[in-house]
């Protein structure tokens, strides 16, 4: 059983969501449609923009695990997130399989490595956090009744950058050492700090709030600087994004900085309570499903996007357009008897109200 979760963390959750779908629209016209290289370099901008959403979405499951306030039952937990994540999971990417025509090791290997899409390895990362929520909700904890947060989260940033340091030289190598990008060890700082975040949630609020500020200046820093890194790497005339990946110690100043920031603004979105914040809350209910099927959407859609227009009018379009598209397929699935199989939720019965028959006016017959 789990805490109610605060409203800003479904804010989060769509906006990482959306960033998403944004990466992999910039990422397609990028890599295929050949744009001009000041056109390069402000997709490149706004690649590095919305680089926030693997450890968002490590965040919010650090926050969501760190809210069990119950014993855990590890079978019946496993078997609810078999059905949640594992099911939906092993559906998209047989889908996948389809257009890649793998032969049977290989689609085995891409299913255990999450390479059936580009980007299904977080599916494979973030199950190794469920797997061990055995020992992680009583080490939180413990945690917890000793107070001792502050030391575990200023231990866990000293560990976690060496161990960023030392694996980054290689990280992008061709051999094994490559897939250390989807082992929870690459991402555990983020999800310590979500577990924080949930069990000093007053604390953590105005701690967001009053560094806002100064976290502004430092974000923007660390954006020249990641935006320099990527720039100078190579040449403008052959940017490559991959260059820009979450294990290396500047992103990950990089990333934290823009949590904080995006914590703050989800909390100024909340108490807004407008039109925006409905949306996201509606796209929140479905962004597991949208997240795991939107490269499908996304390449079935871009062959209709002309080339002539401008190319970060291109991204904005298929961007629209796939996450549209994506969110509205997990509506409508959701109200099936293939939503477990499609989007790891139960099917959701939805009646249509019967319209009020109005009173006929008085004086003509019926």
């Amino acid at each position: 059983m789990t805490k109610k979760t605060p409203a800003e963390l479904t804010v989060m959750k769509s906006l990482a969501f959306l960033a998403v779908v944004f990466q992999s629209a910039l990422l397609y016209v990028m890599n295929h449609r050949s744009p001009h290289p000041e056109e390069a370099i402000m997709l490149s901008i706004w690649f590095q923009f919305v680089k926030f959403s693997a450890p968002v979405f490590v965040f919010l499951v650090g926050f969501h695990i760190a809210q069990q306030n119950e014993s855990i039952h590890y079978s019946r937990y496993m078997v609810h997130k078999w059905r949640e994540l594992i099911v939906p999971y092993i559906t998209w990417s047989s889908i996948y399989f389809v257009f890649s025509h793998p032969h049977a090791f290989e689609a085995m290997k891409q299913l255990l490595l999450g390479e059936a899409a580009p980007h299904l390895w977080y599916v494979v990362m973030i199950v190794q956090f469920h797997l061990l929520i055995g020992a992680i909700v009583p080490f939180f904890r413990w945690l917890n009744e000793k107070k001792y947060w502050k030391l575990f989260i200023i231990v866990s940033a000293i560990i976690y950058m060496s161990f960023i340091t030392l694996i980054s030289p290689v990280v992008q190598s061709k051999s094994y050492v490559h897939y250390l990008d989807r082992t929870f060890l690459s991402y555990f700082f983020y999800f310590g700090l979500g577990g924080m975040a949930a069990y000093t949630l007053p604390a953590w609020r105005k701690f967001v709030i009053r560094a806002i500020p100064l976290n502004t200046f430092l974000f923007l820093s660390l954006f020249i600087f990641v935006g320099y890194e990527l720039f100078t790497s190579q040449s403008i005339f052959s940017i490559d994004l991959s260059t820009i990946t979450y294990l290396k110690p500047s992103m990950v100043l990089y990333v934290t900085s823009e949590i904080f920031l995006l914590y703050g603004l989800s909390i100024t979105i909340v108490q807004a309570k407008s039109r925006l914040y409905k949306a996201l809350r509606f796209i929140s209910q479905y962004t597991y499903g949208a997240y795991i099927g939107h490269i499908f959407f996304l390449y079935v859609f871009a062959a209709i996007i002309p080339t002539t227009m401008y190319s970060m009018l291109q991204a904005v379009i298929l961007f629209s357009i796939t996450t549209i598209v994506s969110v509205g397929v997990c509506y409508t699935m959701h109200a099936t008897p293939f939503s477990l199989l499609f989007i790891g939720q139960m099917r959701q019965h939805r009646t249509l109200p019967i319209p009020m028959v109005s009173k006929l006016k008085k004086g003509i017959p019926s």
